[in-house]
């Protein structure tokens, strides 16, 4: 008897689990629905589909879009823009200070010219972050501020590039800001519609697949057969992920120790 196999989405980060959920919802265009025909050969099915399947789906699909609309609120909060705005900044502040230094490695004075090659060595020693990651980013720009703070304040001052640094370093912090208070505004929303729509989501998910799994024993398998299938394929893609989540997270653990 096929049957949906044991799956614990509440394992799942809140973006698997709306992903996995998503997966689901196009799935269930593969169960039997009242109206339609026949093929020709096989014994009817439509007539005997209940009434309980038809609103287990819609309800289902009902709790996932009400879980994406949550998750796509929380994606737009106030800080957000600012701190978009905050890392494009940023990206200027360290493009602006590369090209200064670039130019002055040109300088024809001698002692402007070394300071200024000094400097350009460290951008260049740590590439451009502009392309990373904003978290990846962070750490590139944190690594050069000290560096170049390393370095005599009174050779940078000489050839005027304090205020490139200063600036540098400004547009970083406003950006750490940013990304701070936007992380609060987002786990607000986490704790709180986000976290009761994922709730009903998951709570349909799992009336669904008791309902079908039911179905199968007490009716035919062969209506449900596709859906229990192709949803066991994705269960099991799922299940790799957290297991290979689950060793690779044990192995840092080891090398911390």
């Amino acid at each position: 008897m096929k049957q949906i196999v044991s799956f614990n989405i509440a394992r799942l980060r809140v973006e698997e689990d709306f992903g996995f959920l998503k997966l689901i919802a196009t799935e269930t265009d593969n169960l039997p629905k009242n109206g339609e025909e026949d093929r020709p050969g096989e014994l009817s099915m439509t007539a005997s589909v209940p009434t309980t399947l038809t609103t287990s789906v819609t309800t289902f699909k009902n709790a996932v879009d009400a879980f994406d609309n949550a998750l796509k609120d929380s994606a737009s909060t106030p800080s957000t823009a600012l701190a978009a705005e905050a890392d494009s900044a940023r990206d200027n502040a360290w493009r602006g200070a590369n090209n200064y230094l670039k130019a002055m490695t040109a300088h024809p004075a001698n002692d402007v010219r070394q300071t200024a090659i000094e400097a350009k060595t460290l951008f260049d020693k740590y590439g451009d972050p502009t392309t990373l990651p904003q978290t990846e980013e962070s750490g590139v720009l944190h690594n050069l501020l000290q560096d170049l703070k390393a370095i005599d304040g009174s050779k940078l001052t000489a050839i005027t590039f304090d205020t490139w640094l200063a600036n540098l370093e400004s547009c970083e912090t406003a950006f750490l800001a940013a990304v701070s208070q936007r992380t609060e505004e987002e786990a607000a929303r986490q704790v709180g519609i986000v976290k009761e729509t994922r709730q009903a989501a998951d709570n349909a998910y799992r009336s669904l697949v008791e309902l079908v799994n039911a179905l199968t024993i007490v009716n035919d398998e062969a209506p449900y057969a596709t859906f229990i299938d192709h949803v066991n394929a994705i269960i099991d893609r799922q299940k790799t992920v957290l297991k290979t989540r689950q060793t690779k997270s044990r192995k840092e653990e080891k090398s911390v120790l």
